[in-house]
């Protein structure tokens, strides 16, 4: 696993947890917590996809 994939996977899981604290205290219907869930859910589908991808090429991908 390259070190930008730690990197974003890292970063993603900080992004989801304060989301997640936030969401908890303003409720879902907030317009702010709508569009950083449209963010976070299609980052993880990428994520998701360029693991995919280096599983079956098995060599890094931009790095």
């Amino acid at each position: 696993m390259r070190a930008l994939t730690i990197v974003n996977v890292s970063l993603w899981i900080v992004l989801f947890m304060g989301w997640l604290q936030y969401t908890i205290a303003v409720g879902w219907a907030d317009p702010i917590s709508s569009e950083v869930r449209w963010i976070l859910g299609l980052t993880a589908v990428l994520l998701g996809l360029l693991g995919f991808l280096r599983i079956r090429r098995h060599q890094a991908i931009l790095g």
